[in-house]
């Protein structure tokens, strides 16, 4: 089924920053497994991509007014992934604080003091759970971006009568390499 509509940019900006982080979710999915280091574990190419995974989590739901909020945005057109946004972010809720001191505090902006940087770093505490639970919605994350990615790319028509199938393939394509070069 093809939907002939004019979606607000900030759709097409919020379907870019899905984009982004599947590629985030994949590498970090993918560095887990070599992870062998002497270097504490922040500094270690794991680490690095696992908050920078976890800060993007967070943005693509950050309650500010002038942020990428996956919810209010994709709420003013119709589409098939509601229920799954709102469930999303129902399981991301025991997370969301602890993904905001990590964005904030380590992803983004940055801390001068270890104990203040050491807030929200249980989602990565494997001896918890905590952070298998965290590695399941990041994965959960990357597998619903897709499927909003390809319905955006397939079908949605632009003003101009084209579509973005190309982009949709050449992204499906680049997860993929990541998939062979797992092995």
């Amino acid at each position: 089924m093809i939907l002939i509509m004019t979606l607000p940019e900030s759709v097409t900006i919020s379907v870019e920053r899905l984009m982004r982080y599947c590629y985030l979710a994949e590498m970090t999915l993918e560095a887990c497994r070599n992870v062998n280091s002497k270097l504490p574990l922040h500094l270690t190419r794991f680490g690095t991509l696992a908050i920078e995974s976890a800060s993007w989590l967070y943005s693509l739901f950050d309650d500010r007014n002038d942020s990428v909020n996956l919810l209010k945005i994709w709420r003013n057109f119709e589409h098939p992934f509601e229920k799954d946004l709102r469930e999303f972010e129902d399981k991301l809720a025991p997370f969301k604080d602890e993904l905001k001191l990590v964005r904030h505090r380590i992803g983004f902006h940055g801390s001068l003091t270890r104990m203040a940087e050491k807030e929200g770093l249980g989602i990565f505490d494997v001896d918890s759970g905590r952070a298998n639970a965290f590695v399941g919605i990041v994965k959960d994350m990357q597998l619903l971006a897709v499927k909003m990615i390809e319905w955006f790319c397939c079908q949605t028509i632009k003003p101009d009568g084209s579509r973005d199938e190309e982009k949709w393939h050449q992204f499906f394509r680049e997860l993929k390499k990541f998939e062979k070069s797992k092995g």
